[in-house]
C-alpha cells in the first residue's frame, strides 16, 4: 500500500505535492520522492527520494531543485522488492520520458519479469518491484508510437491490462508535463481526481490516492476514477477519460476499515460514516450474544469511530483509556515481525487507575497477526481489568492478500485455522467477537468488494500468489540476514 499525488498546472507544484504527500503518510512510512518537469527545451526532470517519512526527506534546500509546473510524488509501503532505497518512487524512463508512481500488487510480477528479461530489449536494465516492470511494459508499448498523447496512451494501457494481473492506481508524468492515471480493470486500489482554480484564474489538476490530500490542497470537483478507466491531463488543461477495460468494481475493503484516513471518501462512502457503521452493526452482534462491558475502550486511532457507535448503541461509557505515544507511527505496515512488536510495546500506553476493577470491552479495527493485540490485553489485564472483551470490527482475516498489504502468507495470521475461543485464548483475552461478512458488506453499502483476505475468493486469478509469497517472505529472510550488527 503506497500513497501517490500528483498536480499539474502550478508554479508550486513541489511544494502542494509535497503537503499532499504528508497527507498519505499513513500509507507509507518507508520512503519519499517527488519528481517534478520543467517546461525547458529541452524539458529536464528533477528528483529527490530518500528513506524515513515525508518531513525528513524533504527541506526547504529540495524545492529550490524540484522546479516545474508539475510535479508527482510518492509514499512506499515496501511489499514486493526489498526495502531498498533504490525501489523509492517516482520511478523514470528516460527513453520514453515517463515518471510514474505506483499503488498496489501485480500477482504475476515474477513471471512477467522473466518473460520481458527473455526479450532482446531487455539487456543491461535489471527490474527488481513491479511498478520498474510496469513503467518497462508500458514504455515499450508507446515506442510504436511517435509521440506521447492520451490517444498513444489509452491504446498501450489497452495492452498493458493484458500483461497485468493485480491491482494497482498508477500515476504517470511526462516530459511536456502532462499527467495521465489508470486503475486496475477491478478497481481494488483507489484513485481521485480533483481540480481548482487559482488566484490567476487557471485551472489547475491533480490526482491523489484519497481525497483527504485533494481537499486539503483546496482541491473541488473531486472524483474516484472508475475501475479501468484511464485519464489524460495536458499540461495546459486538457482532459480526457476513457475506460480501458472494467471487469469488477472489488475495491478493497481494508481501505474503509483500517487503512484510509477517516477524512477521505472512497466509492462514495465517507470513510467516518463506514466506520461508525461498522460499531453499529457490531453492537447489534454483542446484545444478541448478550456481551456487555463497564466500559468502552478504543485501540487509537482507526478504531474511534466504530467504538463511540459502540458505546451509544450499547449504553455503555465510552472512555479513552489506551494512550497514543505520537511519535511512533503505524505499526502493522513495518516490516518484519521484531520491528513490529517493539514498536508496539512503545506505541499504547494505559491509564491504569480508570482500568482497574473494569470490565473492559476494547474495539480494534481489525486483528491481523495478533501482535497488537496480544501486548495491550497483557498491558490491560496487568493494568487491573476484570474482564477483556476484544472486538475487532473486521471479520477474521485467515487468507493472504496478494493486493498491496503486508501479509503474504496465511500462517502469519491469528484467524489462520483457529475459532474465537482459540483465538481468544491465544491472546490472553476472556473472549473474541469478530463483524460478520455480512456486517462488514452493509456497513460499507458496496455491491461488491475485494474480501479475498476473509474468504480465499479474489476478483483475479491468484494462481501465482504462491510465488509471490515465497518470494516476498524471502525478501524478509534476505534483510534479516544483513542487519545483524548489535544494537548500541
Amino acid at each position: 500500500m503506497c500513497g501517490i499525488i500528483a498536480i499539474t498546472g502550478s508554479v508550486g507544484s513541489a511544494y502542494e505535492v509535497f503537503f499532499g504527500l504528508m497527507n498519505l503518510q499513513h500509507r507509507g512510512q518507508d520512503g519519499a520522492g517527488i519528481m517534478t518537469v520543467d517546461g525547458k527545451n529541452p524539458p529536464g526532470f528533477h528528483i529527490q527520494k530518500g528513506s524515513g517519512l515525508i518531513d525528513t526527506v524533504f527541506s526547504e534546500r529540495s524545492f529550490q531543485a524540484l522546479k516545474g509546473k508539475a510535479a508527482l510524488g510518492h509514499s512506499r509501503y515496501a511489499t514486493v522488492g526489498r526495502n531498498d532505497p533504490n525501489l523509492l518512487q517516482p520511478f523514470l524512463d528516460s527513453e520514453s520520458g515517463i515518471g510514474l508512481g505506483h499503488n498496489g500488487n501485480i500477482v504475476n510480477f515474477y513471471a512477467l519479469r522473466d518473460k520481458w528479461l527473455a526479450t532482446e530489449d531487455s539487456r543491461n536494465r535489471e527490474i527488481v518491484s513491479d511498478s520498474q516492470l510496469i513503467l518497462r511494459l508500458l514504455s515499450d508499448h508507446l515506442k510504436e508510437s511517435k509521440e506521447v498523447s492520451s490517444a498513444t496512451v489509452f491504446a498501450a494501457l489497452a495492452k498493458l491490462m493484458d500483461d497485468l494481473v493485480g491491482s494497482y492506481s498508477v500515476v504517470c508524468l511526462t516530459k511536456d508535463g502532462d499527467l495521465f492515471g489508470f486503475r486496475d480493470p477491478h478497481g481494488i486500489r483507489p484513485l481521485a481526481m480533483g481540480s481548482k482554480v487559482n488566484d490567476a484564474g487557471e485551472t489547475l489538476y491533480a490526482l491523489a490516492s484519497e481525497t483527504v490530500a485533494l481537499r486539503f490542497l483546496g482541491f473541488d470537483n473531486i472524483e474516484e476514477l472508475d475501475a479501468g478507466e484511464a485519464v489524460y491531463i495536458t499540461h495546459d488543461g486538457i482532459v480526457t477519460r476513457q475506460t480501458i477495460r472494467k471487469e469488477s468494481s472489488s475495491p478493497c475493503m481494508f481501505e474503509w476499515v483500517y487503512f484510509a484516513r477517516v477524512e477521505s471518501e472512497f466509492a462514495g462512502q465517507s470513510v467516518y460514516k463506514a466506520r461508525f457503521r461498522l460499531g453499529l452493526l457490531l453492537a447489534e452482534h454483542l446484545k444478541k450474544c448478550n456481551i456487555t462491558a463497564d466500559v468502552v475502550v478504543p485501540v487509537p486511532e482507526t478504531s474511534r469511530a466504530s467504538a463511540i457507535a459502540i458505546a451509544e448503541a450499547m449504553g455503555i461509557p465510552f472512555r479513552e483509556l489506551l494512550i497514543k505515544n505520537r511519535y511512533v507511527n503505524r505499526t502493522f505496515i513495518l516490516d518484519d515481525q521484531q520491528t513490529r512488536q517493539e514498536a508496539i510495546r512503545r506505541k499504547l500506553f494505559p491509564i491504569m487507575d480508570e482500568i482497574k476493577g473494569q470490565r473492559c470491552l476494547i474495539v480494534d479495527d481489525s486483528i491481523v497477526r495478533g501482535n497488537t493485540a496480544k501486548q495491550l490485553v497483557r498491558l490491560i489485564r496487568q493494568a487491573g481489568a476484570t474482564e477483556i472483551t476484544l472486538v475487532s470490527t473486521c471479520p477474521p482475516i485467515n487468507s493472504p492478500c496478494y493486493y498491496g498489504i503486508d501479509f503474504p502468507s496465511p500462517d502469519e495470521l491469528i484467524a489462520y485455522n483457529r475459532t474465537e475461543e482459540q483465538i481468544a485464548e491465544e491472546l490472553g483475552a476472556d473472549r473474541v467477537v469478530f463483524q460478520t461478512i455480512e456486517g462488514l458488506k452493509q456497513a460499507l453499502a458496496q455491491k461488491s468488494l475485494c474480501t479475498g483476505c476473509l474468504t480465499g475468493e479474489y476478483p483475479t486469478s491468484v494462481s501465482e500468489g504462491v510465488a509471490f509469497e515465497k518470494q516476498r517472505l524471502l525478501d524478509r529472510k534476505d534483510k534479516s540476514d544483513k542487519v545483524k550488527e548489535p544494537s548500541c
